[in-house]
């Protein structure tokens, strides 16, 4: 092989390995951006979990749980 074609394939090759690191950055970018916005301590987050916990308590304190006298 002469030079010219091996710098050829050591480009192609830089080339790929250079997708391949773009890929998996971006896909790490994602997975970031997915564990913010399920953080607990993301007001957004918070709040739409203290709504649907107020809805539970509500529920659970208007189930009956005794048995009463007909």
């Amino acid at each position: 092989m002469e030079y010219h074609e091996k710098l050829e394939e050591q480009v192609a090759k830089l080339k790929k390995e250079n997708q391949r690191l773009e890929d998996e950055n971006a896909s790490l970018w994602f997975l970031l951006d997915e564990f913010e916005k399920s953080n607990i301590h993301n007001p957004e987050y918070k709040e739409m979990f203290e709504e649907v916990y107020e809805k539970l308590r509500y529920q659970s304190l208007m189930t009956v749980t005794t048995d009463g006298e007909a």
